[in-house]
């Protein structure tokens, strides 16, 4: 069975993660386009190889030929864009992060069950390439019990306040999705289990920016986020999330009553410590986890099964980016947001909050 993508958004992963793998593939079609502008879309297939090109996102799924749906738009979209096409009959690929909030997340996690279609997540490229080896070495105890998390992004992604707005910075676009929290917490779920306590700290240093397209300066999200917790074993977990800064190295460690792991997001080593001084470990090529998303959906489309991770495992970390959002407004002492985030819920683009 020949299967014919239809591709809603053709934007930065899409274009370099997606399109690229997906073209690798045998008995694979590039069927359908929509962008965010027909220009964009016609521009994607042009260098992907697309049929045809749609003005409406709507008009990719409704593409008699399309029978599996790529959605790689911002969040704002991902909920409307999957049930409409399962209502139509398509498989759907759904990008990270998977929703707006916890609402709209438990929404999504309803519809997969409620069909037989494929459904698949997006999962992160952050750590993949050790995470065979971090498990192998935590379930074989080979640091000891797991007391300590401690996780820190540090970036200066959103550090130029004379560059416009981004667009991660708009809660009508990003949801509750602040910075990379989502991204370590499918990580940190994976890999030790499920917390049962979680408390967070937020504040905006740059409050204001360069209008964006459409006029919006001021950032609706967070720019930086502490957070501590726990987790079901008892292992504790603080995290540091941040695009005001500069300097500083993205990495995970991973404290054990034998021994220290440290891994980096997109690495192919990590630093392992069990009294004796710092070693650096080299994981083979055979041993790496590898990018392998797009084959995945495919695999899973023909033989008739959900994918991995499915909207369950992202239920799951949006209730930790929700819940560490809700802990955040209960203990921030500047009046950035207010508790209206909690309860938003659909993207309204004739009244987005926070325009000038």
């Amino acid at each position: 069975m020949k299967i014919k993508i239809g591709m809603i958004g053709a934007g930065g992963i899409a274009t370099k993660k997606h399109l690229p793998e997906l073209l690798k593939l045998s008995d694979v079609e590039l069927t359908a386009v929509a962008n965010r502008s027909t220009s964009s879309a016609a521009q994607a297939a042009e260098l992907f190889g697309f049929k045809r090109v749609y003005e409406q996102w709507t008009e990719v799924i409704d593409d008699p030929e399309v029978n599996a749906v790529f959605v790689c738009t911002p969040p704002y979209l991902h909920s409307t864009a999957v049930e409409y096409a399962l209502q139509q009959g398509k498989h759907v690929f759904c990008q990270a992060r998977m929703a707006m909030d916890l609402q709209d997340a438990v929404w999504m996690a309803e519809m997969e069950r409620g069909t037989h279609l494929t459904t698949m997540l997006c999962p992160p490229p952050h750590y993949m390439a050790v995470e065979p080896s971090i498990l192998a070495l935590v379930d074989h105890h080979e640091i000891g019990d797991i007391r300590h998390i401690s996780i820190s992004h540090p970036t200066k992604k959103f550090i130029r306040s004379n560059s416009p707005l981004p667009w991660r910075q708009r809660k009508d676009i990003q949801g509750i999705n602040a910075l990379e929290i989502g991204v370590a917490a499918e990580v940190l779920l994976k890999w030790f289990g499920p917390v049962s306590r979680l408390g967070a700290i937020g504040k905006n240093w740059i409050d204001q920016y360069a209008p964006d397209p459409e006029g919006y300066t001021k950032p609706e999200l967070p720019d930086t986020v502490s957070i501590v917790g726990q987790f079901a074993s008892g292992a504790l977990l603080t995290a540091l999330f941040t695009g005001v800064v500069q300097g500083g190295r993205e990495h995970m460690t991973i404290y054990g009553s034998e021994g220290t792991i440290t891994c980096f997001p997109h690495e192919t080593y990590y630093m392992l410590n069990r009294g004796g001084g710092e070693q650096r470990v080299d994981v083979p090529l055979e041993q790496q986890g590898r990018w392998s998303v797009e084959q995945d959906f495919i695999e899973a489309v023909r033989t008739g099964k959900k994918g991995t991770p499915n909207f369950s495992t992202g239920l799951e970390y949006m209730r930790f980016t929700q819940t560490v959002m809700d802990a955040m407004l209960e203990n921030r002492s500047d009046p950035v947001r207010s508790r209206e985030v909690l309860s938003w819920h659909n993207y309204n683009p004739a009244a987005v909050p926070g325009k000038d």
